[in-house]
């Protein structure tokens, strides 16, 4: 099939949105959780750790697979193991099974998101249909956590569960669009040649202002994680209702929008440096809000500015990435640093924080962020 078809460009948009649907909604996960299968704090946060390092895991694998394995084979098998995952955790509601569950579901996920991005890296005009791609992520955001909330009050964490499944239906019907293979296939090339053999992904890594700029990943998406898992209940311990906690995270990641928009005008007229920085402040600000006795207006202006900044400061990351990397490949090792930080913020997080105390997560969200910026400037400082 022609790469650059239209329809293998579409396909792999609505993918990568099927693929990310369980982090995207990741808060509705935990409230759920919370509500229907009596999960606490420190469960929630092992929950939202092993979700996430579940996709890790699978971004890191498909470095070595993406370029050698048929792609629709790969994800009928992605989307398989997410139906079966979702159908078993719609009927199975204990606690220890129901979490496995749904990290098998968020591997697969994971899978699904590696080989769509894959696809449109392939695709003829990549920049603009990744824009599409994180547009769309956008989109289905902003309407779950708007729509969604209701639906859980009335059914419960299943109804997440039949959300899940349709999207995997519709990809399942989508797989057939996507390439079998891509413009860039090694098969025929030596291996010392391959972009997606470990030891030259190694050898890539290994480092040091290489190694600065992956942990400054790490450490910005550690913030994220922990962040992104408490967040819901953040606004629910200060007594917010769930279609007014919806309304707020909705608002919140529409700004999204916004900030990845104003990276792009700022593009080179600030160094990657003074970018993040920027970022790291208004992050900073953002999370001193989600204080305790915070209002309501407190907590949208505090999700707006925190939204913003992480799409403003994701787009300099790689960029810092990409600058000292001489290599090609660590910019796709990128993502896998990304989400192994986010699932060990909530692992730290659950060591302190209590049904009625969030401090420990605004505490290692600053520290995170202040730390990530550091290893940004020192990876920068080295690369002269």
């Amino acid at each position: 099939m022609e790469i650059y078809k239209r329809d293998a460009v579409i396909s792999p948009i609505i993918l990568s949105v099927i693929g990310m649907s369980g982090f995207l909604i990741l808060p509705l996960i935990i409230g759920a959780a919370a509500n229907s299968l009596h999960f606490d704090e420190q469960q929630l946060g092992w929950m939202a750790s092993i979700i996430m390092f579940a996709a890790a895991l699978s971004s890191i694998f498909a470095i070595v697979w993406i370029r050698k394995i048929n792609w629709q084979l790969a994800g009928y098998v992605a989307l398989s193991v997410m139906c079966f995952s979702y159908v078993a955790a719609f009927f199975i509601h204990h606690q220890i099974f129901f979490v496995l569950l749904i990290a098998s579901a968020a591997f697969g996920g994971g899978t699904l998101y590696s080989i769509a991005l894959t696809v449109l890296s392939d695709s003829k005009h990549t920049d603009r249909n990744f824009g599409f791609s994180i547009a769309a992520q956008v989109s289905f955001q902003v309407l779950s956590l708007m729509i969604l909330p209701m639906f859980i009050q009335q059914h419960g964490i299943n109804s997440l569960i039949v959300l899940f499944l349709i999207l995997v239906i519709v990809g399942l019907t989508l797989v057939r669009w996507i390439p079998i293979g891509g413009v860039k296939s090694i098969k025929n090339e030596p291996s010392k040649n391959n972009v997606t053999d470990v030891k030259h992904v190694l050898s890539a890594i290994l480092t040091p202002k290489i190694i600065f700029a992956l942990l400054g990943c790490f450490m910005f998406f550690m913030n994220v994680g922990v962040i992104w898992t408490y967040i819901e209940r953040m606004g629910n311990n200060e007594g917010f209702s769930a279609e007014n906690i919806g309304l707020a995270l909705s608002i919140g990641v529409f700004f999204g929008i916004p900030g990845a928009l104003l990276a792009s005008w700022v593009g080179e007229r600030f160094d990657c440096i003074r970018s993040l920085a920027l970022g790291a402040i208004v992050t900073v600000i953002s999370v001193y809000m989600l204080l305790e006795s915070m209002t309501f207006v407190d907590y949208i202006i505090a999700l707006a500015l925190y939204n913003l900044a992480w799409n403003f400061s994701l787009t300099f990351q790689y960029a810092v990435v990409n600058k000292v990397d001489t290599s090609g490949v660590v910019v796709a090792a990128a993502p896998a640093f990304h989400a192994t930080g986010a699932a060990a913020g909530p692992v730290i997080a659950v060591l302190y924080v209590t049904s009625s105390s969030f401090v420990a997560v605004n505490t290692l969200a600053i520290c995170s962020v202040i730390i990530s910026f550091l290893f940004f400037a020192i990876a920068t400082y080295l690369d002269k």
